[in-house]
Formats: structure tokens, sequence, C-alpha cells
């Protein structure tokens, strides 16, 4: 008899897991959810080009108000927030611990691809359709627009692991992230340019990795933008130190985690 290797295993266990989330999640008895999916980002789109369609394009970056929203909304919607809670909720699912064959780390791993994917779907298939209206809806540097969007999705993945290990200890944790998500959406440039905000004020946000990551998606999307805050160096090590922090939690406690 063949015996696998350890990594053939945990290959064949994550699988397994994306595969059950998926039908799970994506079933027909959740076929509004899944609707909401594109529908959030449509809705929101509507509402910003209300509020800023009859003003100067030029305070946007020189795009339509439809595109403007889609470069940092939809990564902020789903690489940081749906990321960041799927990870913090993963010690929830107490069904897939009974087979000794999985870890915890699995769950953690198969959640945050699942989401990664899906934030590649949705937003090429709200691309395809702005393309379609005629709007120019392409980056300027896809592939430096990827390399943020990756670093934003890692970013999410460590702190929502973190968040997972330090809830168990404290539960209020989770409440107050939960109670964050919007005050952070405003906080994060998510919205609107930093380039709009009073110079005197601009320090304030830089401070904050989330509004260097949405800033540094727009400069690779928007010829011509500069950011007056955006600092790869600066998100890349609060992802770095959260990746140390997380897994160093990860190795000590994922066991009495599992067990609470």
């Amino acid at each position: 008899m063949q015996v696998r290797s350890a990594f053939a295993i945990q290959r064949d266990v994550i699988f397994a897991i994306f595969i059950r989330e998926i039908s799970s999640r994506f079933g027909n008895n959740y076929a509004f959810g899944n609707v909401w999916l594109l529908l959030e980002p449509l809705v929101l789109m509507t509402v910003f080009i209300i509020l800023f369609g009859f003003r100067d394009i030029a305070t946007l970056g020189n795009i339509a108000p439809p595109v403007f929203i889609v470069i940092t909304y939809v990564p902020f919607r789903m690489l940081w927030s749906s990321t960041m809670k799927k990870a913090m909720g993963a010690a929830g699912a107490r069904g897939l611990f009974g087979f000794r064959q999985i870890r915890l780390f699995d769950v953690f791993l198969a959640h945050a691809l699942i989401e990664g994917g899906v934030y590649l779907t949705v937003k090429s298939i709200i691309l395809t359709t702005l393309l379609w209206f005629g709007l120019d809806a392409l980056p300027s540097d896809p592939l430096l627009f990827l390399g943020y969007a990756a670093t934003l999705w890692l970013f999410a993945v460590f702190f929502g692991i973190l968040a997972c290990m330090v809830s168990r200890i404290a539960k209020e944790v989770e409440k107050i992230i939960n109670i964050m998500t919007l005050p952070l959406l405003l906080m994060s440039a998510v919205i609107y340019p930093i380039t709009v905000v009073p110079a005197q004020y601009r320090n304030f946000f830089s401070y904050n990795p989330l509004a260097h990551a949405s800033e540094l998606l727009r400069e690779a999307w928007i010829e011509g933008y500069v950011s007056p805050i955006a600092d790869f160096e600066y998100l890349a090590t609060w992802t770095l130190v959260l990746m140390a922090m997380a897994m160093s939690a990860y190795r000590l406690n994922w066991r009495w985690v599992i067990a609470t």
C-alpha cells in the first residue's frame, strides 16, 4: 500500500474543506446571497453616482464614479472584511475537527482561498459589465494592482487568524472588530481619495495600513494618480508583523482554541 506524504494529505484535506464550503455557501438555498455578492457593490455604485455624479470627476482621479468605487470598495469588502471575518470565525467549524487529519490551519487556508476566488470572480464580472457599458474599467498596471490586492488579502488572513486566537480568550474582541467595520470604511479612504482630505489631516490617515492599501490600489489603477501617503513598505511591514504574531499565537494555542 502506498503511503501518502504529509503534504499530499494536507492538500486533499484543504481541497475537501474548500469543496464543502463552496457547496454550503453557494448552494441553491442561498441563491439570494449569491446574487447579493454582485448587488451590494452595484447598489453602492448607484448611491455613489447620485452623491458625486454631478461633481467634477477630476476629484476622483479623472475616472467615472462607478469605476472609482470598484477600485477600492470591492477589495475592502471582500479581501479585507469578508476574509478577515471568515478567518476569525474558523474555530466555529466544530464538525470538521472530529476528523484527525483536519487542523485549524487547514480551515483558515480553505476559507482564505475561497474569499480570494470569490473576489476575483465578482471583480471580473463587474468590470466586464462596466466595459460592456463603454466605461474605461481596466487598470493601468494590472500586475501591480494584483500584487497590492494580494498583500491586502494576506493582511486580512493573518489579522483574522490573530483575532480568532485572541477572541477565544476575550469574547469582546470579536464584537469590537465587527462594530469597527463601518468606521474603518470611512477611515481607510475607501470611498474617497486621500487627495480630497485637507493636508493638515492626512497624517492621521497615514497611521492606518488599510488607508495605504486603498491608495496603493488607486495608484496601480489610475494612470498618473500619485497618493500623498501611500507606502507599500508600511503595508508590507504590518503584514509581516501580523504574520509573525498570528503564527506564534496559532502555534501556542490552536489545540486549546479547538477544545474551548
